[in-house]
């Protein structure tokens, strides 16, 4: 039913997935807040340091972020045509794999590093067969360099740039010149205030070396999330065969779309790597080519009651996940 729904393009879907967001973080208004955390960067600082102290309005800003986020992925897939039919699916599966525990239930530094990493994406996809792309070239370096202002492991995505003009551009150095000159402008005010502030060393530890210097966390989750994980991570290498199986096929754009999506995915990785500290939300940057890769997998399914079940069993592990965090 949820499926169906979906992969129809019914306009209803812009009603229902927020109300079926809701339903899921309807638990986070009332489970205690997060503790707040560590060796965050300026640009996060900024927004945490103003609401903290209202938890109602971090999960309210946090489901806003998310469902925002969610709806502009969507349109981006649709936009560049990155799949045969439109649906709404890229929207919900984003919905579910950053709302799939209650730490994940407010706002935290990944939420914004996304936002901006999901408008370089469409910065990179429009400079496709555009006879200059200078300014698409400096917005999408720029962005990502925003992204790693909220959240420093997303730095690992600047090689992302010059693979994403290697599959969609003919080599100008120019564009990628000027895509280097966006992602140092951001730093260079950065680094030019705390300079000035005469705390330019604190900065640079507490900030950038932190995730270097430190030993490496451990991960840590409770038992009924890994059960959320076993099912999310099974739908997604079903969704990889469906994906390298269709590359074959399609629109050249749509083929070298999906790849650049391929390698998101991949420097994910770096990103995890990175993260001061390893909990759930550090796995945030798979969301955006995870979705985009179930979707994919969910809209090729040819037996609906499958894919009815392989969602029931995903949604449901994530209920069942926050009724035990809040019983």
């Amino acid at each position: 039913m949820f499926i169906r729904f979906f992969k129809s393009n019914n306009a209803a879907a812009l009603i229902f997935l927020p109300l079926l967001a809701l339903t899921i973080w309807g638990f986070a208004f009332f489970l205690p807040p997060i503790q707040p955390i560590g060796h965050t960067m300026p640009f996060y600082d900024l927004i945490s340091n103003a609401i903290s102290k209202f938890h109602w309005l971090n999960v309210l800003i946090a489901l806003i972020l998310v469902l925002s986020e969610a709806f502009l992925l969507n349109y981006i897939i649709s936009e560049n045509a990155l799949f045969a039919k439109q649906s709404y699916l890229p929207a919900l599966f984003y919905v579910l794999f950053m709302s799939n525990n209650n730490a994940m239930l407010t706002i935290h530094p990944l939420l914004f590093a996304n936002l901006f990493m999901i408008f370089a994406i469409d910065q990179l996809l429009n400079a496709y067969r555009k006879d200059k792309a200078f300014a698409e070239a400096f917005n999408a370096g720029f962005l990502v360099s925003i992204a790693s202002l909220f959240y420093f492991p997303y730095i690992v995505f600047i090689p992302v740039l010059g693979i994403a003009f290697v599959l969609l551009r003919p080599f100008i150095w120019r564009e990628w010149i000027i895509s280097i000159m966006g992602v140092l402008l951001p730093y260079f005010f950065v680094i030019t205030y705390y300079f000035w502030n005469d705390c330019l060393s604190a900065f640079w530890h507490k900030n950038m070396f932190y995730t270097i210097l430190r030993e490496q966390p451990k991960f840590n989750s409770s038992n009924s999330f890994y059960f959320t994980m076993i099912i999310g991570w099974a739908i997604l290498l079903l969704s990889f065969g469906s994906l390298f199986g269709g590359l074959s096929g399609g629109a050249q754009k749509s083929k070298k779309s999906i790849i650049l999506m391929i390698w998101l995915f991949v420097f994910s990785v770096g990103s995890v790597l990175l993260a001061p500290e390893i909990n759930t939300r550090s796995f945030s940057a798979f969301a955006i080519p995870a979705s985009v890769f179930c979707a994919n997998y969910f809209l090729n399914i040819k037996k609906h009651w499958w894919a009815e079940l392989l969602f029931f069993l995903f949604f449901s592990s994530i209920i069942i996940n926050l009724l035990v965090h809040f019983f």
